[in-house]
């Protein structure tokens, strides 16, 4: 298992063992957790002082993060 998939099963603790299925199983939901991660990466970034966002870019993130755990939500209810 993929050490960062704590990141998603702490978001999702409820269907914590539905992905760790589905990512060993399904090629795009594992896509999609990668996706997942990437974004939740580059919004921690936003944090730091070394990065800089707009606030606009930082709101088109948020969207994205939204729009992807809806996604998930989509599998979890069909596993």
């Amino acid at each position: 298992m993929d050490v960062n998939l704590n990141t998603i099963k702490d978001h999702f603790p409820e269907w914590s063992s539905s992905i760790e299925r589905l990512y060993q199983k399904n090629a795009s939901f594992h896509s999609l957790c990668d996706d997942y991660l990437l974004v939740v990466e580059r919004i921690k970034q936003c944090g730091s002082p070394e990065v800089s966002i707009s606030s606009a870019d930082l709101v088109e993130l948020k969207t994205l993060l939204s729009e992807l755990e809806q996604e998930m939500n989509i599998y979890f209810n069909e596993a």
